[in-house]
């Protein structure tokens, strides 16, 4: 097993402030457990989440990503005291969901499936619904919370931009209905992936201005951008952004200047080799593994190649290995990406939550140890990380 790194001992907690008092949390996203029932969810909080807080040493709150698949977000409906309570029982406050995959996230091939159903689709909008409802319900009033979301669709799906777009300007007032009735907000944060309609930071600054506000305006009328900028907002993973070859720190910068929120960055990183073949461990039936040269060119996935091309380096893997790994398996990680993102969003105020996410822990070859150790590992080092900007536990 390879040696936890940064600072060790026990914290009072994992919502973190600086010297001005500004609180953030950092949780980790449970979409690393498998599982699509409620049941699965309180199993995967009981079986990991407890005992990290116990191994973290927190005394006080800890804070929680959730992930509920659709069958769970539906089940919660007729169940919401059964996760309320165990949270509530434990001093752990989910302050996100996970909302971008709807089904099976670990069947035997996700592949593209994971974006399906899109924002084209009703049952996009029901889901997240679901997702917002049951956040609300097991939270307390203050609590910043979010949702993250696929980036509309998948490009190869060839989607129609003016009906994503409805469908989320329809959440609009969905959202807003949810804290009329809960007292809490919750924000629905778009999440740039490769090869999606939004990849970049620039496509999501040029399609909010371009598609999302005049659609906002045209149902919405006046006060419609206030709207949008209240209940919309991206997530930014930085483990996407580096695939792109767009630096995670000035995603941020973009986001911020277009006055685009971010209800979340997800610390993440990816592989970067010298070509696709030095990749080759690395590909897997479950998941898409969209590789891009820095060059520009790309491939769409490591296991199936697709279009069989083979690149000439560097090139980088939306694979999510540890966030703590500088190199794994001989080959670099964005890790430098990921930590200068995460310090540019604690110096700018960008946003109040970080999620640690790392969902193929399970089909990444060069594992080692337990999920347990590794999920310790990746906290230490982000909260070595985070002090050094000057954020330390909340008393």
């Amino acid at each position: 097993m390879r040696r936890l790194r940064g600072p060790g001992g026990t914290i009072p907690g994992v919502f973190l402030r600086n010297a001005s008092g500004r609180q953030v949390a950092l949780c980790y996203s449970m979409n690393v457990h498998p599982g699509e029932g409620l049941d699965d969810v309180l199993d995967a909080i009981r079986e990991f989440v407890i005992p990290l807080k116990a191994r973290l040493g927190v005394s006080g709150p800890f804070a929680a990503g959730l992930r509920l698949a659709a069958r769970a977000a539906e089940e919660f409906e007729s169940r919401p005291e059964e996760l309320k309570d165990l949270l509530d029982a434990h001093d752990i406050r989910a302050v996100t969901v996970n909302a971008f995959p709807y089904g099976d996230f670990h069947g035997e091939r996700v592949k593209e499936n994971v974006y399906r159903p899109d924002w084209s689709d009703a049952r996009r909008a029901v889901y997240s619904l679901r997702c917002a409802v049951a956040l609300a319900a097991v939270n307390r009033r203050g609590t910043p919370l979010s949702l993250s979301t696929v980036p509309l669709s998948f490009k190869a799906f060839q989607p129609s931009v003016t009906a994503v777009t409805g469908r989320l300007v329809d959440m609009l007032s969905v959202l807003q209905g949810v804290e009329r009735k809960s007292g809490l907000r919750v924000q629905l944060g778009l999440e740039p992936e490769p090869l999606c309609l939004l990849e970049t930071a620039a496509e999501t600054v040029a399609y909010w201005k371009d598609h999302l506000l005049p659609a906002c305006r045209a149902r919405h009328g006046r006060g419609a951008e206030d709207l949008a900028h209240t209940y919309l907002s991206v997530c930014v993973d930085t483990c996407h952004h580096a695939v792109r070859w767009e630096e995670s720190a000035a995603a941020i910068d973009l986001y911020r200047e277009a006055g685009i929120p971010i209800s979340k960055v997800q610390l993440s990183s990816a592989l970067e080799a010298p070509d696709t073949a030095s990749l080759e461990p690395f590909a897997e039936p479950r998941y898409l593994h969209q590789t891009i040269a820095k060059d520009g060119d790309t491939s769409r996935d490591l296991g199936e190649d697709l279009d069989g091309a083979h690149l000439n380096g560097p090139v980088r893997c939306h694979f999510h290995v540890p966030v703590h790994e500088e190199t794994v398996a001989g080959l670099k990680t964005t890790r430098a990406d990921m930590t200068a993102a995460l310090r540019r969003a604690l110096d700018t105020e960008a946003t109040e939550t970080f999620e640690i996410e790392t969902y193929t822990w399970d089909v990444n070859p060069e594992r080692d140890g337990t999920l347990l150790d590794s999920l310790e590992a990746e906290y230490r080092f982000v909260l070595g990380e985070m002090a050094s900007a000057g954020y330390s536990s909340a008393k």
